[in-house]
């Protein structure tokens, strides 16, 4: 039908289009080869994974004690305030605070409930039931929490140990605050990390991942040459893993530790010049809360 059109009489156009027309390029068009389209299907890149809470957990924790932020304060002083009868509702008060900002709040909020349960570890077991209530309403605080025990060595300068200073050192009092602080900070986190584990807010493989680290680093650390400094370091490591086999009740995490400190123990003493005997004997204590 469309050929057919050519045999009928053509319409004349308008002289308009037709002087539209004469201007129009004559020469033949540019060739441009034809390409056949990839077959390959196009995947998009997927998303880097979202550590964001690894992003600002180093600055928060830098910042902890600063209570510029009036509802900032307001928890700062609630978990100030906060006992075992008083808990449920200071908890809740928390809870609403929480929920009227972001999720940066919300993270550093659980990293001053986190910093209060390992400075100060005689609240270790009352800043582990508020989490779990606070958690219970707000589930990506939990998240927020695991992520402070997986991060801790690396926050809270725990990779180089501090020895007693000598007495002769003129920085003496800053230096064994200092020894003091770290001490106490590595007691509250085996503490906290194990009442944290009890109420199941971290998972008895999390715990054994630290407590792993804190193994490996015992283990070589007590076959260095015998100094002041490894046999601190030794000490400390030894009253971390007395002070999570006395809080432990899950029975993998019992085995694991019975298993790991038997086999530290039962390593010939030359071959560990810096496990000295205090850090034996409370090395055996440990082994002794979890056989």
């Amino acid at each position: 039908m469309i050929y057919s059109f050519r045999d009928m009489a053509k319409l004349p156009l308008p002289q308009i289009v037709q002087d539209n027309i004469a201007r129009l390029r004559i020469t033949p068009m540019f060739f441009k080869p034809f390409h056949k389209p990839s077959n390959k299907t196009f995947h998009p890149k997927k998303p880097a994974t979202d550590n964001w809470r690894e992003r600002m957990l180093i600055d928060i924790v830098r910042r902890v004690k600063e209570r510029e932020d009036p509802e900032y304060s307001d928890i700062f002083s609630i978990f100030n305030k906060i006992t075992v009868s008083s808990m449920d509702k200071l908890s809740k008060d928390a809870i609403e605070l929480i929920q009227k900002r972001d999720e940066q709040f919300r993270l550093r909020i659980a990293t001053l409930l986190f910093d209060k349960a390992i400075t100060q570890h005689a609240y270790a077991s009352v800043m582990a039931e508020s989490a779990r209530i606070m958690t219970g309403a707000i589930p990506d605080m939990k998240e927020d929490i695991q992520a402070q025990v997986q991060m801790f060595p690396k926050l809270y300068n725990m990779n180089e140990t501090l020895t007693f200073p000598s007495g002769s050192d003129p920085d003496f009092d800053n230096k064994v605050i200092e020894w003091t602080n770290q001490k106490e900070k590595r007691r509250g986190y085996a503490k906290f990390m194990m009442e944290l584990s009890m109420r199941n807010l971290v998972s008895d493989e999390c715990v054994k991942s630290g407590l792993q680290d804190v193994l490996n680093e015992l283990n070589d650390v007590s076959k260095q040459p015998r100094t002041a400094q490894t046999e601190e370091n030794v000490g400390q490591y030894a009253m971390f893993l007395y002070e999570t086999a006395k809080l432990s009740k899950s029975l993998s995490l019992r085995m694991f530790l019975a298993t790991s400190i038997k086999r530290i123990l039962a390593t010939d003493k030359t071959e560990v010049p810096s496990l000295n005997m205090r850090s034996r004997f409370k090395l055996e204590d440990a082994f002794k809360l979890v056989q």
